[in-house]
Order: C-alpha cells, then structure tokens, then sequence
C-alpha cells in the first residue's frame, strides 16, 4: 500500500476542478406524500476523463461508456436500492456516482474516488 500524502497536491488549484455537487433527498409530508429535494454545492475535486471507448469496470458488469473519475475530500453517496445517488456536474454535464472507493485515504485522509457515468440526454 501506497504511504505518500498528495493532499496538498489534490487541492492544487493547478490540479483540481470546481464541480457542482446535487446531492438528493426524499422526505414525506402530513400526508404521507413524497417531497423530493436536491441541494446544489460548490465542491473541489479532481476529475481524471477517459476516452468514450474506456471500458468502465462498473459493479453492474463492464461496459463502453463515457465515465470519469472524480477524486474528493469528502463523502460521496453512490447509487443504492431505494436511495437516490449524488450528481456530479462538470462541463455543463451530469454524471451520477455509480461507484465509490472509500476511503481512498493511502493518498490522503478523507479522501474518495468516485466512477461517474454520464446521464442520458432527455429530449
């Protein structure tokens, strides 16, 4: 196992992004009605980018997809039966968390690594 700490390195403004963060919750109200709600956030990471023919080694089997990495000092919720999953945006796109590696702390305290793939268009 790797002991360097890059921390510094990952918070590098010459390294690391500002991406936005939706994270999304569902709470009921009176009357036993869902009410869904997203809060958007400011967070830096860094985002490594494939090509679109990577293969990405994803917990549903492997397949060719456009997908980043996207590597941040904090907690990030992947997709789950009956949860809903964070959104990453970046470029103007959105990419839903499918995976993540925690703690990716041999590089760091705190850290994760995130699989993100690329959300449909809906026309």
């Amino acid at each position: 196992m790797a002991l360097l700490d890059v921390s510094d390195l990952m918070l590098d403004p010459d390294f690391a992004d500002t991406l936005q963060l939706i994270t999304q919750s569902v709470t009921f109200n009176n009357f036993g009605e869902p009410v869904y709600t997203q809060t958007e956030s400011d967070i830096v990471a860094i985002v490594q980018q494939g090509t679109p023919d990577d293969l990405a080694r994803l917990p549903e089997g492997a397949k060719l997809t456009e997908v980043i990495s996207v590597f941040y000092k904090g907690v990030l919720t992947a997709e789950s039966p009956g949860g809903y999953t964070d959104i990453i945006v970046w470029k103007g796109l959105n990419y839903q968390v499918k995976n993540v590696t925690e703690p990716y702390s041999h590089y760091g305290g705190g850290f994760t690594k995130a699989l993100c793939v690329l959300e449909p268009a809906h026309v």
